[in-house]
C-alpha cells in the first residue's frame, strides 16, 4: 500500500519562509525587516530612527500589524503578541538608525477565519525518523520519491495522518487531516499523537510547525499558510519500549547484569526478535485513549517531562502522574469495605458514641469532635495505597514485593524527603524509586490501551543494585 501525496506547494512555502519582508500597521512607518525564525518564535528584524524608537517603546505590547512577503501576501501578526527590542543609543540624532526587533508566537495569512473548519498540515521540525523503529508503518510517495513512516490515525470525526517530510537538509514531522476541522480540534489531536509517539519513543515532537490550511483536500489549491510557536519538544531520559534487542543485550553486558541475559535467548540462539514493532491499530489506540482521557494525556506528559529533570524531582513527579493515572483509571471513585447499610448499622454507631462519651467527659473539644465525625466515613473507604494497586490486577499484573515498596514510599518524594542516607546510597534509592514508578505509569498506560508488548525496565538495564538483588526481569 502506497499513499500519493502532493506535497510540492508546501515546499515551496517552507523553503521561501523567510525572507525579507514589509512590516505594516506597527507605530510607524512601513517599512523592510528580514524575517527569520530563532528558538520558536519568529523574529522580525529591522531598523528604526531614534524618534521612533522614542514612539514605539511607549506603545508596550504591540497591537495587531501585517507583514507583507514578497509575492504581495499579507499575514497578520495578533494583537498583543510582539514587544518591540532593541538598546536605543541616547547620544544618537534624532534620524539615526538602531537595529531593533520583534518576536512574536503566530503569524497567519489575513485569509485564515480561526473559528472556521478547514483540511490543515502542520509541518514539525524533527532531528531525524525516530519512530519507523518501534512503529509499523506505511509507505507514501511524493513526486518521485517515496518514504516509509505514514501513520493513519482514525479519530471519531475522521482521519489523521502523520508522516515524515524532508525539505532540504531539514526534516519534519507531518500531521495531516484528510477531513475538515477547527483549528483548536487540529491542536488536541496533534497533541495526542505527539504524546503518543512520547510514550514509545520518548520524544515528544513540538517546537513550532508551518500551517497548511485549505479548503480542498489536496492542499494543492487556494493555500492559507501560517506559522506558529509550540512549547519546546521533550526528550526523555530512558527508553520505555524498544524492539533493539542488540541494544539491550549491550547495556546489560556493560552493567554485568549476567542473570537477565537468560530473557534474550532461547538456549544458545540470540531471540533478536523478541521484540514485535506497534502495529498501526494499537499505535492508534493509544493516541485515542489520550485523545479521549486528558487526565492520562496530561499524566504521560509529566512521566516523559520528569526524566529530563534533576534527580532530586524525578521521583515526585513520577509520583504525581502514577496518582494520576491510578485516579483516572478508577472505575469508581469510592471503594469500600463494607457495604453502606452494613456501616451505617453495625460499625459507625459504636464510633459515635465514643466520640460522644470522650466529649461529654470534656476529653476532647466539641471541635475536635466534628472533626472526629467528619473522618469516620473516611473508615470505610479504600486507603490510597490499595487505590494505587488495584489497576494492575484489574489489567492482569501482579506487584512484586519491591514495587508495592516504591509504591508505599511514594509520599517520601511527595512531602520532599529523600531516600537513602549517604549519598551513594541516596543516588541508588532514588533513582531506583524514579525508575520503578516510571515502569509502572508506563506499564498502566500501554495495558489500558490495550498493548500487552514487552516494556523496558530500566531500573535492570542501567544495573541497579536493588533491581539485580531481586532478579527483576529486564522486559515485562
Amino acid at each position: 500500500m502506497c499513499i500519493e501525496k502532493d506535497l510540492s506547494s508546501t515546499f515551496d512555502f517552507v523553503s521561501n519562509f523567510q525572507q525579507n519582508i514589509k512590516l505594516s500597521g506597527l507605530p510607524f512607518t512601513d517599512r523592510n525587516a528580514q524575517l527569520s525564525i530563532n528558538d520558536r518564535e519568529l523574529r522580525l528584524d529591522f531598523q528604526l530612527t531614534t524618534e521612533e524608537a522614542f514612539k514605539g517603546y511607549s506603545s508596550g505590547f504591540l497591537g495587531q500589524f501585517y507583514v507583507i512577503n514578497n509575492n504581495g501576501e499579507k499575514y497578520v501578526a495578533p494583537d498583543q503578541n510582539g514587544v518591540l527590542n532593541g538598546t536605543l543609543n541616547l547620544g544618537d540624532s534624532d534620524t539615526e538608525l538602531q537595529n531593533y526587533h520583534i518576536s512574536i508566537s503566530r503569524l497567519m495569512n489575513e485569509k485564515w477565519n480561526e473559528k472556521e473548519e478547514y483540511y490543515y498540515r502542520f509541518i514539525l521540525p524533527i532531528e531525524k525518523v525516530f519512530w519507523v523503529s518501534n512503529i509499523r508503518t506505511i509507505a507514501y510517495q511524493t513526486g518521485r520519491n517515496r518514504y516509509l513512516g505514514l501513520i493513519p490515525i482514525k479519530f471519531p470525526k475522521g482521519e489523521i495522518q502523520m508522516y515524515p517530510v524532508h525539505i532540504g537538509e531539514q526534516k519534519y514531522l507531518t500531521i495531516e487531516s484528510e477531513m475538515k476541522c477547527t483549528y483548536e480540534m487540529m491542536q488536541k489531536y496533534i497533541y495526542s499523537i505527539s504524546l503518543s509517539l512520547g510514550l514509545v519513543t520518548s520524544t515528544i515532537p513540538f517546537d513550532y510547525a508551518y500551517i497548511i490550511a485549505t479548503r480542498t483536500e489536496n492542499f494543492t489549491d487556494d493555500l492559507i499558510c501560517g506559522f506558529t510557536q509550540m512549547r519546546p519538544t521533550i526528550k526523555g531520559q530512558y527508553q520505555f519500549f524498544t524492539t533493539n534487542m542488540y541494544s539491550v543485550k549491550e547495556c546489560l553486558t556493560r552493567n554485568h547484569v549476567d542473570y537477565a541475559m537468560k530473557q534474550l535467548y532461547d538456549g544458545e540462539t540470540f531471540k533478536a526478535h523478541l521484540q514485535d514493532w506497534i502495529q498501526i491499530d494499537e499505535f492508534e489506540k493509544i493516541v485515542l485513549m489520550l485523545y479521549g482521557n486528558e487526565d492520562l494525556a496530561r499524566a504521560t506528559l509529566i512521566l516523559i517531562e520528569s526524566s529530563t529533570m534533576s534527580l532530586d524531582y524525578q521521583g515526585a513527579m513520577c509520583a504525581v502522574a502514577l496518582e494520576t493515572i491510578c485516579s483516572a483509571l478508577e472505575e469508581s471513585k469510592d471503594k469500600f469495605y463494607l457495604s453502606n447499610d452494613n456501616w451505617k448499622t453495625n460499625v459507625r454507631p459504636p464510633f459515635e458514641d465514643l466520640i460522644n462519651s470522650l466529649r461529654k467527659k470534656e476529653i476532647i473539644t466539641e471541635d475536635h469532635a466534628i472533626n472526629m465525625r467528619n473522618k469516620l466515613n473516611s473508615f470505610n473507604t479504600a486507603s490510597n495505597k490499595d487505590k494505587l494497586s488495584l489497576p494492575f490486577s484489574q489489567r492482569n499484573y501482579t506487584l512484586s514485593k519491591q514495587e508495592k515498596g516504591v509504591i508505599d514510599s511514594r509520599n517520601r518524594f511527595l512531602h520532599g524527603h529523600i531516600l537513602g542516607h549517604c549519598f551513594e546510597e541516596s543516588f541508588q534509592e532514588i533513582m531506583y524509586a524514579s525508575l520503578e514508578l516510571q515502569k509502572l505509569c508506563t506499564l498502566l498506560l500501554f495495558r489500558e490501551s490495550g498493548f500487552y508488548g514487552l516494556i523496558v525496565n530500566n531500573a535492570v538495564l542501567m544495573g541497579l543494585k536493588k533491581a539485580i538483588s531481586a532478579e527483576e526481569p529486564v522486559l515485562i
